[in-house]
């Protein structure tokens, strides 16, 4: 008899297909972190096709890096692995879904045109986003979550490079785009992300290899400022 024929016979009853014991051995936990991947992933790839849209009226280099990026991440968020712990409370929740929709409320402003300074950071930020995402790949998470240690690449630089990138690009945008809205948004999407960092490292730092990795790499969020 083979280990699946074991597996799916009840007691005493050979061949018998036990549901109420395959429906506890299964994991519905798994089933929710696939629907919740697929659907944040797909939440990334309307926003890529919105830009990629923009981008073949207006070929611009920075909405170009913009549909790169929502692509990169709408594919790790599918096959990235499943957290071995995750922080759910709500504090957590509150500056993840802050943070992360902060930047969808940034809004363009009427200009002549766009400025060198914003412009470069602007595509700074995003080769950053790219690099950052890469060296993350299936560890790529939103809430503060334990899914491995990342030490390669931009992680060598800062433990957060990620974030990092977010804030040039930020700034960059705002440059191109400002008004006090965009001020706002700036600044307070900038907070959340620290207060992201505090949650997340509060979480890792219980764990031996991230405590190292926190003593060999100093700095949270900039080289030299935090």
């Amino acid at each position: 008899m083979s280990s699946h024929e074991l597996d799916t016979a009840a007691p005493g009853k050979p061949g018998f297909f036990d549901f109420r014991a395959a429906i506890e051995q299964s994991s519905l936990s798994g089933v929710g972190l696939a629907f919740t991947n697929m659907l944040l992933a797909t939440f990334f790839v309307f926003f890529a096709i919105a830009n990629a849209k923009s981008f073949i009226a207006e070929p611009r280099l920075s909405v170009f890096l913009i549909v790169v990026t929502e692509t990169i991440v709408a594919i790790f968020l599918v096959v990235r692995r499943d957290p071995d712990e995750t922080l759910h409370s709500w504090q957590a929740w509150l500056t993840t879904t802050c943070g992360t929709l902060a930047p969808f409320l940034l809004r363009p402003v009427e200009s002549s045109a766009d400025i060198l300074a914003g412009n470069a950071l602007q595509i700074v930020g995003f080769v950053l986003q790219i690099s950052a995402l890469i060296a993350l790949n299936r560890c790529l998470g939103l809430l503060p979550a334990h899914r491995g240690v990342k030490s390669n690449g931009l992680y060598r630089l800062v433990r957060h490079p990620l974030y990092m990138a977010y804030v040039i690009t930020y700034i960059g945008y705002y440059l191109n785009n400002p008004s006090i809205g965009n001020l706002g948004i700036v600044i307070s999407g900038t907070g959340f992300l620290v207060m992201r960092i505090r949650y997340e490292e509060g979480l890792l730092i219980n764990y031996p290899k991230y405590a190292e990795y926190a003593v060999k790499t100093r700095w949270r969020l900039f080289p030299a400022v935090w």
